[in-house]
């Protein structure tokens, strides 16, 4: 007795396309590969990309705005890269919404400001 595998259907790979936003705004650069990884489907396999491609632009801008902020010792600085961090966040938020919006719409959105690192 054979078993055949069947490959997933678009509901499937439209769903995994949606996902992922979700997963990448609560689990980071960790969500997001993973679902890159995995992906297998263009539309899924573009969602992942740009999903990544934002949260490792985020991540590197964090760390770098908080050295910024944890290092120099100037009260202008330190008020400036705040807000530039908590600007960075609800980017986060407000972009990895939208991009959820535009999925379920069946439609891949490019993340603003996100260079193609992947």
């Amino acid at each position: 007795m054979s078993t055949a595998t069947t490959a997933p259907d678009s509901h499937q790979r439209t769903l995994a396309g949606i996902v992922v936003h979700p997963l990448a705004f609560l689990f980071g650069i960790f969500g997001a590969g993973i679902m890159y990884l995995l992906s297998d489907g263009g539309f899924s396999k573009s969602n992942a990309r740009h999903a990544l491609n934002w949260q490792l632009f985020f991540l590197i801008s964090v760390v770098a705005l908080g050295a910024v902020f944890f290092t120099i010792n100037s009260d202008l600085i330190g008020v400036m890269t705040g807000f530039l961090i908590m600007g960075l966040f609800f980017a986060d938020f407000a972009f990895c919404l939208w991009a959820t919006v535009k999925a379920i719409g069946s439609e891949s959105w490019a993340y603003p400001f996100s260079p193609d690192i992947v």
